[in-house]
């Protein structure tokens, strides 16, 4: 091209083909030869810049854009294409600066509000990044890319019916694009919606069979329709296409604990790791996996893992985290878990790190208040304060008082690491629980009533027990050997809706053994629960905030569960809890593994 260029429009259009052909060397070419005619044709440096960009000459590219700008600062497509290479770079302060210029020219620029509201949700700034996202998707509706990265701000934040929303309408604009079938099945997944999960993951293996990861996605809900030969296969297929990736091996990890073979677990959990050392979800289960074989100091401290999970407490302005350093002339607030279960489990060391600190501050469930003011007396209890939903939830601590400020903070969950961190301190560990004496002593008058024999309380399943939790809990049909147990009268414990049904369903002569307390709520009324509870005999359950409640009270309690029971820490018991005694089975075996020796212990208990 030796002859000057006169049609500078034409050649112009040209280098733009080019580019859009990634033809990168002709474009430069051509926009060379404009130069040499127009050295200050603003578009020449520009495709000359776009060019060397997307051939990796950032630095090249960055000062033939700029030049662009400074021959004409404003065309909001400079702006926002310099804001792109800058972030390329990994410069995001600069190419945010770019965007927001381009914006102040175009206010509906489409791209630069995509490139900006990315970036803002990347700093976790996710209010003013939807509100950029959602104004491009305004613009541009059909866009797939806007349309994608709100809906992962939105999963981000907790708003999952908004975030499906928006991957349903995401696979209508591009059907055949792998991530969007890929996002939409795992937010099913993360609803427990897995046949709407299995089906989208098997169209993403259509469209992306190359692959892994739809593999190991369909090996996880196998697994979670118990079909484990399918979930093993897929696992495996997963790591055949490529074995450097985790997900597989967290997978075949997880089966190994369900079977029980926890030797085999950790070994798959340990390689998930090492290949990706950063991901929080692989370690919060090896952590389980840890306590369940007894490695507890490894175990509690590899928990705190589950405190970086997308579905984490957001604790709202609470004091600095504490370190385990001294508490001596200190105050500690101890915050919430998610789950009064869990709440209960954890509070079994309260009382060690009460002793330790000058003030301590509980923070705890709603129904829980006044059973822990008269449990842990010497503490400050408070209520928790939660918004968002239950895949964002929000704490806040408008009770904790501000003068003088508590000193430090711990999750109720993370003090086993350091209050039970080796096995001696778990001996001579006492009940927990103080229930309401007049409420004791009125509910212990009226058990008295029932009958002659024992007064045993049972419940048989959680609150929630559809999906994967079915194997934890036995039907009823399962408990007709023990609930025909002579010299017996039992009391359901049971929480949460329907259970009254299940009841009146089994034969009359098991029916006329059972005495329901209508007139307690056996899912809010906490202090009725402990109170009735506490005046039993005996408590039979699964492992369940029931069991929690019978140990925590010091009332013998018989749990028949599935092994692996990392609440065991690989021991045949529940330390902390002496009063509890293990009745365990592997996942397929029948519940009569469970309840035959139950049965043959309290036909001696009752004699």
């Amino acid at each position: 091209m030796s002859a000057p260029i006169t049609d500078t429009e034409h050649f112009l259009e040209l280098a733009q083909n080019y580019l859009h052909q990634n033809h990168f060397d002709e474009a430069i070419k051509i926009c060379v030869e404009i130069l040499k005619t127009e050295p200050q044709n603003q578009y020449a440096f520009y495709y000359m810049g776009l060019a060397n960009f997307k051939s990796g000459k950032l630095q090249m590219a960055i000062q033939q854009v700029q030049t662009a700008i400074d021959l004409d600062a404003k065309r909001p497509e400079f702006l926002c294409d310099l804001g792109e290479i800058f972030e390329a770079l990994g410069a995001k302060k600069e190419a945010e600066s770019y965007y927001r210029k381009a914006l102040v020219i175009d206010r509906i620029n489409a791209k630069a509000l995509i490139k900006l509201g990315s970036i803002l949700v990347d700093r976790d700034q996710f209010k003013s990044g939807i509100m950029a996202l959602e104004k491009a998707c305004e613009l541009e509706p059909k866009n797939i890319t806007s349309v994608m990265l709100l809906a992962d701000a939105k999963y981000k934040i907790g708003q999952i019916i908004d975030a499906l929303e928006l991957y349903l309408l995401a696979t209508s604009i591009g059907p055949l694009q792998e991530s969007a079938r890929n996002k939409l099945a795992a937010i099913h997944m993360t609803l427990e919606d897995w046949e709407k999960a299995l089906t989208e993951f098997k169209k993403t293996l259509i469209l992306a069979p190359h692959h892994n990861g739809p593999y190991s996605n369909i090996g996880f809900v196998y697994m979670n329709y118990g079909d484990f030969v399918s979930a093993r296969r897929f696992f495996k297929l997963s790591i055949t296409i490529r074995s450097d990736v985790g997900n597989a091996f967290c997978g075949l990890a997880e089966l190994s604990f369900l079977e029980n073979n926890l030797s085999a677990s950790l070994e798959y959990s340990k390689t998930a790791i090492e290949l990706e050392p950063n991901n929080y979800h692989f370690q919060s289960r090896r952590a389980l996996q840890l306590l369940a074989k007894g490695n507890i100091t490894e175990g509690w401290i590899m928990r705190d893992a589950r405190l970086m999970l997308d579905d984490r407490i957001d604790h709202r302005q609470r004091p600095p985290r504490w370190d385990g350093s001294s508490l001596e002339g200190k105050s500690l607030l101890i915050t919430a878990e998610e789950g009064i279960g869990d709440e209960l489990f954890f509070a079994g060391c309260f009382n060690d790190i009460i002793a330790e600190c000058d003030r301590c501050f509980i923070e705890c469930d709603p129904r829980l208040v006044e059973l822990y003011k008269r449990s842990f007396p010497t503490a400050t209890i408070g209520a928790t304060e939660r918004t968002g939903s239950r895949f964002k939830p929000t704490q806040s601590y408008n009770w904790v008082p501000k003068t003088p400020p508590v000193d430090f903070s711990i999750e109720a969950g993370s003090l086993f690491q350091f209050v039970r961190s080796d096995w001696k301190k778990f001996s001579g560990k006492k009940p927990y629980l103080v229930p309401d004496k007049k409420l004791q002593a009125s509910w212990k008058e009226y058990i008295k009533k029932i009958g002659l024999g024992l007064k045993i309380g049972f419940c048989w399943r959680s609150k929630y027990h559809d999906g994967f939790r079915k194997y934890h809990y036995a039907e009823l049909e399962d408990w007709i050997k023990v609930l025909s147990t002579p010299n017996c009268n039992f009391i359901p414990l049971q929480y949460g809706e329907g259970w009254e049904k299940e009841l009146y369903q089994l034969p009359n002569t098991i029916r006329s053994k059972i005495t329901i307390i209508e007139s307690v709520d056996m899912s809010n009324d906490f202090e009725s629960i402990c109170a009735v509870a506490s005046s039993l005999d005996l408590i039979i359950c699964p492992s369940s905030t029931v069991s929690w409640i019978g140990g925590g009270l010091g009332v013998p309690t018989w749990v028949a569960h599935l092994q692996p029971n990392w609440t065991r820490l690989g021991t045949n018991e529940f330390p902390s809890f002496p009063a509890m005694q293990s009745f365990p089975k592997n996942i397929f075996e029948p519940w009569s593994e469970c309840f035959d020796p139950i049965k043959t212990k309290l036909d001696n208990l009752a004699k």
